[in-house]
């Protein structure tokens, strides 16, 4: 077997697209740190100098995953050429849209609900500080200071994220009712 050289992060990130991988594909209970490693092509014991139990491996597998699957809520929401309005109904239709996310089989499966909460959890907190960012931007285009981004972007991440990637996502009157909520979020927000 050839040996390939990879820094620490890479081989790190490796491991863990390859766990969840393997963890959506075959269930928690059928993988173990040696087949992850196995399926990654390093040797158990480099895994294991990683992550020292399946569990961490598989709490840092969701993590990563979440981030993934914040990333492109993430940069709607950086981009300076949109207006709040446009970076929200963008993230509303990024979230809802389950083809985009490689596992959401895996995570909507019947039994699956406290997986699909970790995930969406993970999920709002990587996507929280972003929106908390725009609304700042949003606030500062218009002279004013944020003081309580913070917290409306806890209500709104934690409110929607859940409400968007749900198993009987898309729901055309849930979004609808997100985006009027939001709306209403947001006029309160540039009053104040």
């Amino acid at each position: 077997m050839v040996r390939t050289v990879k820094r620490p992060d890479e081989r790190r990130h490796d491991l863990l697209a390859t766990a969840m991988k393997l963890f959506a594909e075959e269930g928690y209970d059928n993988v173990s740190v040696r087949a992850v490693a196995r399926a990654a092509g390093v040797a158990p014991g480099l895994a294991y100098h990683y992550f020292d139990s399946k569990q961490n491996l598989f709490s840092a597998a969701i993590e990563e995953y979440s981030n993934v699957c914040a990333e492109g809520i993430c940069g709607i929401l950086d981009d300076p050429g949109l207006s709040l309005e446009e970076k929200l109904d963008r993230s509303l239709a990024v979230g809802a849209d389950h083809d985009a996310f490689p596992y959401a089989a895996f995570f909507h499966a019947q039994g699956n609900g406290a997986l699909h909460d970790r995930l969406s959890l993970g999920m709002c907190e990587a996507v929280r500080p972003h929106l908390r960012a725009a609304l700042e931007r949003d606030a500062a285009a218009r002279g004013k200071t944020a003081p309580d981004a913070d917290e409306l972007a806890a209500i709104m991440v934690y409110g929607c994220i859940g409400l968007v990637s749900g198993p009987d996502m898309p729901d055309e009157s849930a979004l609808r009712a997100a985006r009027r909520y939001l709306g209403a979020l947001i006029s309160e927000f540039r009053s104040a």
